[in-house]
């Protein structure tokens, strides 16, 4: 029973999710959900590994791209909202649950967690450098670089600085932190559930409130779907043998958060589908790498 818990829970609370979109009211508790479980997987880092590699910094590079690029594809053939759209999934950087995700998936943590340190800080500068140039506000709304700084700052600092501080102290107050949290693989699993839950609900009734029909979403799923699976495959081959599945994490799973709320106050009413659909399929490809091997972090 435990094992098919493990294997098809993501699944599952994938499917309750978008079955259930009344659920979306819960939504509130997600970044609370993800901040214990990254709080738990830093507990038990050992830090003595927490070190810039070569790869984080070809990361950072590949995340840049990642956004630009698209960006100027879309743009130069006159889809500006496609454009945007993927501009505002791809550049914001690792999401905060990647370094909980490797956990549960027996990789190496403590890269993943250097690389969304060094991915947070470039995201925080880059966004609200590039985002006036490549975002034309909606309906003569006004973009302003010290608002991003600021939403980008607070992603930041709620969902990794706070939890790292905390980390931190209870590694101090409490030397058996270490030990302890080693042991709530399956708390934290339980965790990751409940958001994907969530996670799916939300999403589900944000595409229902936009009121379009299918013809309209369609291309910013298949935008999506692409850059998703770009982000993990290209991330992959830039980990090599070593950081394959930390690299595509790091690359693949975005704090898709600062985008939605980017693009919900100055953008034309469709660009949101853009960070939204990719946070969809990104939990997706994260589902699928659960069936396919069954969490080793999760004891």
């Amino acid at each position: 029973m435990l094992r098919i818990f493990r294997k098809w829970g993501l699944l599952i609370s994938f499917i309750i999710g978008a079955l259930l979109p009344d659920l979306h009211v819960y939504s509130w508790l997600i970044p609370y959900f993800v901040g214990i479980m990254l709080t738990i997987t830093l507990t038990g880092m050992e830090m003595e590994r927490l070190r810039p590699h070569r790869e984080h910094f070809l990361l950072l590079v590949a995340n840049l791209c990642m956004g630009l690029l698209p960006w100027s594809c879309l743009h130069l053939s006159g889809y500006e909202n496609l454009a945007e759209a993927a501009f505002l999934a791809c550049i914001t950087g690792a999401a905060a649950s990647s370094p909980v995700v490797v956990h549960l998936l027996g990789g190496k943590t403590e890269f993943v967690a250097v690389g969304l340190l060094l991915n947070s800080i470039m995201a925080s500068i880059a966004i609200p450098l590039l985002a006036p140039f490549t975002i034309a506000p909606h309906a003569g709304l006004t973009l302003s670089r010290l608002q991003i700084f600021l939403v980008v700052l607070d992603q930041v600092l709620v969902m990794l600085i706070l939890p790292c501080v905390i980390a931190m102290l209870l590694r101090w107050l409490l030397p058996a932190s270490k030990r302890i949290s080693r042991k709530l693989g399956d708390f934290s699993f339980s965790l990751w559930m409940l958001s994907m839950v969530l996670v799916a609900a939300t999403g589900v009734t944000r595409i229902i409130q936009t009121g379009s029909g299918a013809n309209q979403i369609l291309p910013y799923l298949i935008l999506s779907a692409v850059l998703c699976t770009l982000g993990f495959t290209i991330g992959r081959l830039l980990g090599g043998k070593n950081y394959a599945m930390e690299m595509g994490q790091c690359l693949g799973q975005k704090n898709t958060a600062v985008g939605i709320y980017i693009a919900l106050c100055y953008c034309s009413p469709l660009v949101f589908l853009g960070p939204t659909l990719h946070l969809l399929c990104q939990h997706i490809f994260n589902t699928w790498q659960f069936i396919r091997s069954a969490p080793r972090g999760v004891k």
